[in-house]
């Protein structure tokens, strides 16, 4: 099974546009950079996890680009799906998974997607 149909084959979460979620699984699973705007601001990241935690469906970053109100970049970032606005995959690529330190670990109730 090609890495497009295994992606193809996870429905959208509840409250989740099924061409957001089909964007952000393309993203994990083939690596590729996302640009989007939330909280008014656009973030650049390397996505890394996403899934519901605590009944919100989330996505774990580590930004590096962009604008961001919590802190100076780059760092960890988690974003409610539901408020990502402008959602864009781009075609740059990364190298995979980074090492999170502990106090910024996630524990998931349902993962949909992680960076291998």
């Amino acid at each position: 099974m090609s890495d497009t149909s295994r992606v193809k084959s996870f429905p959208a979460p509840a409250g989740i546009e099924p061409v957001t979620h089909q964007l952000l699984m393309t993203a994990i699973h083939e690596r590729r950079l996302l640009r989007f705007a939330y909280k008014n601001q656009i973030r650049v990241v390397e996505p890394q996890d996403y899934g519901i935690q605590n009944g919100t469906v989330n996505l774990f970053t580590y930004q590096f680009a962009g604008k961001s109100s919590s802190g100076p970049l780059p760092d960890w970032r988690k974003f409610a799906v539901q408020n990502i606005a402008r959602l864009e995959l781009l075609e740059k690529t990364f190298a995979g998974s980074r090492a999170v330190p502990s106090h910024k670990h996630q524990n998931w109730d349902v993962l949909f997607a992680r960076v291998d």
